[in-house]
């Protein structure tokens, strides 16, 4: 793991300018962002571990535990909330049999919730594997 993250930072330049096409790649790499990566990452872009975590962490789309081959991100915003949200979530979690938060155990679908995603009107909205779905039903 570890040459692959120097690879990966040293296609970049090490320019730390760079470190969310850093995590990227690496979360592409590896499904995830292991956390002891964290301070491999922090230390060849001369940076504290805490910048690189703060990044990780902020953004809904990193993660440090492994996810699922298909990733479902539901929008919990207020207007989807209004627009059903909680019925399509309840028919996600039926249909993989796991809560928000957790991946199948067979690894191959995880379920997350996540802050807005642009789609207010369009809700309840998802986006499942980088691509955007909307005006989601609980009925497929």
């Amino acid at each position: 793991m570890k040459n692959v993250i120097t690879k990966i930072i040293e296609k970049y330049h090490k320019d730390k300018t760079r470190l969310m096409d850093i995590l990227i790649d690496a979360q592409n790499e590896f499904g995830y962002i292991p956390s002891h990566l964290v301070s491999q990452i922090a230390e060849e872009l001369d940076m504290s571990d805490v910048d690189v975590e703060q990044t990780i962490s902020f953004y809904h789309f990193f993660s440090q535990k492994p996810t699922g081959k298909y990733n479902i991100y539901l929008n919990n915003s207020a207007v989807a909330l209004m627009m059903g949200q909680a019925e399509v979530a309840a028919t996600f979690e039926k249909e993989f049999g796991i809560k928000f938060g957790e991946v199948t155990p067979d690894g191959k679908a995880g379920l997350f919730l996540t802050s807005c995603i642009g789609m207010n009107d369009q809700e309840p909205a998802a986006i499942i594997n980088n691509l955007i779905f909307t005006r989601l039903t609980p009925f497929g």
